[in-house]
Formats: structure tokens, C-alpha cells, sequence
């Protein structure tokens, strides 16, 4: 959570997209159909809806877990050398239903309690029942708080 903004860096960093991981096909590489794309131009374009697409997730340190096989997530994406990358640094949130209600699961205790994070989030954040160090964020209010976040961010390009 920098001063630009929670969650500002990697949407001006990456492209956001929802993804259902569907295998491992090698050490460090997950392969996952796009179900939904926020954002294009760091290696991400609309072509790739509806397709499965190969990526080097994050291994995971200082408790961000890394990205599983069956696991639906926001993921934080970008091209380096031909190759896509998940943000090495909290680059996906797993999407999971708590109480009938979808939520996206963010690795920060207690966020709702930070004043640098938008009271949208704050408001519509809970405790993740099964991590005491994550916050469950409403899938709904995490969409529409990014959509605005890139269109900012798409306002802001030279």
C-alpha cells in the first residue's frame, strides 16, 4: 500500500485479469483460462478471453502464498522477454465464496483498519474466516474499485 494509492502500482505495472488455473505444466509455470480482462497492454490483449495462457507465478515469500491448481484469483500480469509474469510481490488475490458471497482474499490483516486504504474497500471488507492474516474483500466492490483505478491510470498515459 503505497502513498499513490492502494493497489495503484500494479494496476499502472500490469494487467488485471481473472483467471481459473487449470494445470502446472512445469516447475514455477501455471497454465489458467482468462475468464475476465480488466486491462490490456502489458502483455495481456482481448484476444485472450476465453483462452488458457501459460504464465511464471510467483513462488511465494513472507507468507503470499503462491497460486494453486483449481484456484480462481485477480492476477497482476505482464510480458518480460515473450514471457508472462504474476507480480512477484502479492500478484493475485484467490477468489472464494464466504458466506454465499464471492470474495476476493487480500494478504494484509485487518486492511479494513488502514486509513491510506479508499473507504469502498474499507467498507466492504471483512476477516477471512480461514487466514487470520488476510482480509476478504467483496468480489463486487474489489471490481469496480479496480475498473476505476485503470481508467484513472489510462487518463494519466502521455
Amino acid at each position: 500500500m503505497k502513498k499513490q494509492g492502494f493497489l495503484a502500482d500494479k494496476v499502472a505495472n500490469h494487467d488485471v485479469v481473472m483467471v481459473h488455473v487449470m494445470s502446472s505444466p512445469r516447475p514455477q509455470v501455471l497454465r489458467a483460462k482468462v475468464e475476465r480482462i480488466y486491462s490490456t497492454g502489458k502483455g495481456i490483449d482481448r484476444s485472450f478471453l476465453d483462452t488458457e495462457i501459460e504464465f511464471v507465478r510467483s513462488p511465494g515469500n513472507w507468507g503470499d502464498v503462491p497460486l494453486a491448481v483449481g484456484d480462481e484469483a485477480f492476477l497482476f500480469i505482464s510480458k518480460i522477454s515473450n514471457e508472462l509474469y504474476e507480480d512477484a510481490w502479492r500478484g493475485h488475490m484467490v477468489v472464494e465464496e464466504i458466506d454465499a458471497e464471492r470474495y476476493a482474499i487480500f494478504q494484509h490483516r485487518e486492511l479494513w483498519l488502514s486509513e491510506e486504504v479508499p473507504p469502498v474497500i474499507r467498507e466492504n471488507s471483512r476477516q477471512d474466516p480461514k487466514r487470520p492474516y488476510a482480509t476478504a474483500i467483496s468480489l463486487g466492490a474489489l471490481e469496480a474499485y479496480l475498473v476505476g483505478l485503470i481508467n484513472e491510470t489510462d487518463r494519466c498515459k502521455p
